[in-house]
């Protein structure tokens, strides 16, 4: 059985706020995947607990990191330049999970900044045990959620999301809040598999696997659902924000969208943009 970092709910760990204290001691405070039709909706401890990513945070974190396409060229390639990231740039990794990429990219530029954000407070602690492990000093991990992400997250040069999309509802939401932390310039990286069953096989595990460890079926009100999207409402979603270029590829069972937000333009190219739309 794969074993992972443990954490207690005694005192309040480095992850920003995840666990606060009330009258019966302390609980966590954070929000599941699993989602109502508004959005991403607020969990109390109850919910957070029947979690299905919390109860089985080992055996997702197992799909991530050995069965799950590894797109860690096909990031480089989108979101750096030939050359490489400067010094300073900052990565944000939505629905980090374990923290694959995020550590991924931090051990291979070690002069980047890589920042990973989840609502699973097992799988935060996870990437962190990984991270210390391979003594990542150039990364960090912080409870969020991708629909609603703090102002202190604002400016990052990109940001990649890796199989998110599935599980969340409010996408175009999420979207939005991905094209408004962006630098101008800035580029987002997006994979989203398109077979649904091999989709979601990792899910069904989970849930089997919670079911024989005797977690019932109240459980299962908080697992997640899985959309996979259909290549018109991918491209309908992408073009949702004003993006300044838009690079799609269909290839393998996954479909990719590389976004590049428009630069900002100084007075004399402000100008002379605002004279070629008048003229047209």
């Amino acid at each position: 059985m794969i074993t992972g970092p443990s954490w207690d709910t005694t005192g309040t760990p480095d992850c920003r706020g995840c666990l606060h204290p009330n009258e019966r001691g302390t609980r966590i405070n954070m929000q599941c995947l699993k989602v109502d039709e508004s959005g991403c909706c607020p969990m109390d401890g109850v919910a957070v607990r029947g979690n299905l990513f919390e109860r089985r945070h080992w055996l997702y974190a197992f799909f991530r990191e050995r069965v799950f396409r590894d797109h860690t060229e096909e990031i480089k390639r989108a979101i750096f330049p030939r050359e490489g990231p400067r010094p300073g740039t900052r990565v944000l990794e939505l629905g980090c999970g374990p923290g694959f990429y995020t550590c991924r990219l931090a051990r291979m530029f070690p002069q980047i900044q890589t920042i990973g954000i989840d609502q699973s407070v097992s799988l935060l602690e996870w990437a962190r045990s990984r991270a210390s492990e391979s003594r990542l000093d150039n990364c960090s991990f912080r409870h969020g959620d991708a629909c609603a992400l703090n102002a202190g997250l604002e400016e990052v040069d990109a940001i990649v999301v890796s199989r998110l999309f599935l599980i969340v509802h409010d996408r175009e939401r999420m979207l939005s809040e991905i094209f408004r932390v962006l630098k101008p310039g800035g580029k987002c990286f997006v994979a989203e598999p398109t077979t649904r069953f091999k989709t979601s096989l990792p899910l069904w595990f989970m849930q089997i696997s919670a079911l024989l460890s005797g977690g019932g079926v109240a459980g299962q009100r908080h697992s997640p659902s899985v959309k996979v999207l259909s290549p018109d409402e991918f491209g309908r979603l992408i073009h949702s924000q004003p993006w300044q270029q838009v690079e799609m590829v269909y290839r393998d069972g996954y479909q990719y969208a590389v976004c590049a937000k428009h630069e900002v333009l100084g007075p004399v190219a402000a100008s002379a943009a605002s004279l070629d739309r008048n003229a047209a």
